[in-house]
């Protein structure tokens, strides 16, 4: 296995601004000197020689100066790349064509890519391999960088890591274990099982009660690694999705909901964010909801309006989302069977109040949704809420790929009647620049 580590916040702890003039190779910042008082993340050298035992193979690609980089890497005994410009290939390229011995595990897909920024995912996202997404830090005010998008951590989500890790420890795991650690939906359509999800947000409220989103696979936007489920997202929209796929969405979704760790926090009712009318295929998210084996009660508590003109897909704006979930998503208490003790039924509306929910919906890209629902149905008396969306939407990653017509950047992207894979030249008429010339690649 090919692992890329990026250096500063992932080997050592360099993310403080006074390290900046040492990075930056400044002559009067001589590191050599300060290489025995480095703040290396704890677990560091076992997990390089772990590694190492192993057979893999280990590089560290950073944005510093080799004058900062090389000694340090020296000292840990470990290949680098210097001044590597991330997101951008380029240099990183120039090293492993140097090095086909390396550069065929990118190829394979046996690499993957450690780090604690947004460039460091996008990174390995362009390469098309595996991500870890590490954070061994605290965030404070004081070291938070826009442009490495060092401390946004919502950012390093969104750009869509294959993994997330706290500790080197995490990382064994997850090298060891690759398929297991996968997020929950992802990893059933790799022939797996997982408990794992995408923790997105989390919010607690005066009472005590909480409110919490996650997903449970990854659509992507462009170049990612083989993980990725953008494909999938699009064949739940097919006509003619089969019932095994079908089922192993649900057994994803049961997989995460069904753990220990979610049964023990006593959910009360089981729901979903209905189908429009105007929904293909008819009941899309239903035929989902009823096939998800768990024992928690299902209800339907969410509705759209019979009168709903248009989608929530063509409202860019957070608050245009607002309005329109406004005017056509309601919560609505269903009535339950209940009988007397005569037997004679009687029709009772369920109360919400102090009721622990989880609600299930396909997709989640502002978040908007999510919000809403969990802000009606707090106004309704429920307590905890647990908002899970099958699929995250993130950020787009353009590839490196050319046309062979033009010259222009060509765009990976998903054809929705199937999910097929293919990079496209994208002309006018479908927003872009390009001569129209396509390529057709293997659906990964």
């Amino acid at each position: 296995m090919l692992i890329l580590l990026d250096l500063d916040g992932t080997l050592i702890n360099t993310v403080h601004p006074s390290w900046k003039p040492f990075k930056d190779g400044q002559d009067n910042c001589i590191i050599d000197n300060y290489l025995g008082q480095l703040p290396l993340f704890y677990g560091v050298n076992e997990f390089i020689q772990s590694r190492k035992n192993k057979h893999d193979d280990l590089l560290v690609v950073s944005d510093s100066h080799w004058k900062y980089v090389n000694p340090i890497c020296s000292m840990l005994g470990l290949e680098c790349v210097s001044l590597a410009d991330k997101p951008n290939t380029n240099k990183l390229n120039e090293y492993l064509d140097q090095h086909p011995n390396i550069k065929s595990q990118i190829g394979s897909g046996d690499a993957v890519f450690i780090g604690d920024t947004k460039l460091d995912i996008e990174l390995g996202r362009k390469l098309g391999i595996k991500t870890i997404w590490f954070l061994p830090y605290q965030i404070t005010e004081e070291i938070k960088d826009d442009r490495d998008g060092i401390g946004d951590e919502m950012l390093a989500r969104k750009m869509g890591p294959t993994y997330e890790a706290r500790s080197f420890q995490d990382i064994e795991v997850i090298l060891n274990s690759p398929l297991e650690n996968l997020y929950s939906i992802e990893a059933v359509f790799a022939g797996s099982n997982s408990l794992k999800s995408i923790k997105l947000n989390y919010n607690k409220y005066r009472d005590g009660s909480y409110a919490c989103i996650r997903c449970l696979a990854r659509q992507e936007q462009g170049a990612c690694d083989k993980y990725g489920c953008g494909d999938k997202y699009f064949m739940m929209s097919n006509p003619h999705r089969t019932q095994d796929f079908l089922h192993k969405l649900a057994n994803g979704i049961a997989s995460y909901i069904n753990q220990t760790a979610i049964v023990d926090q006593n959910w009360d009712y089981f729901t979903y964010l209905t189908d429009k009318q105007s929904t293909v295929p008819e009941n899309k998210m239903k035929e989902i909801f009823d096939l998800v084996n768990t024992n928690i009660k299902k209800v339907q508590l969410l509705k759209w309006a019979d009168n709903v003109q248009g989608s929530l897909r063509n409202r860019n704006l957070y608050n245009e989302r607002q309005s329109f979930l406004q005017d056509y998503l309601s919560v609505d208490s269903p009535q339950e069977d209940i009988f007397d003790q005569s037997g004679k039924l009687i029709e009772q509306l369920l109360s919400l109040e102090g009721k622990n929910i989880i609600v299930l919906d396909d997709q989640l890209t502002t978040a908007a949704t999510a919000w809403y629902v969990i802000k009606k149905l707090k106004e309704k008396g429920a307590k905890n809420i647990l908002f899970i969306a099958m699929f995250q939407m993130t950020l787009a990653v353009n590839s490196d790929v050319f046309c062979p017509m033009c010259g222009k950047p060509m765009l990976l992207k998903i054809r929705r009647s199937d999910g097929h894979r293919f990079y496209s030249c994208t002309p006018p008429q479908f927003r872009g620049d390009g001569c129209g010339y396509t390529i057709d690649i293997s659906n990964q």
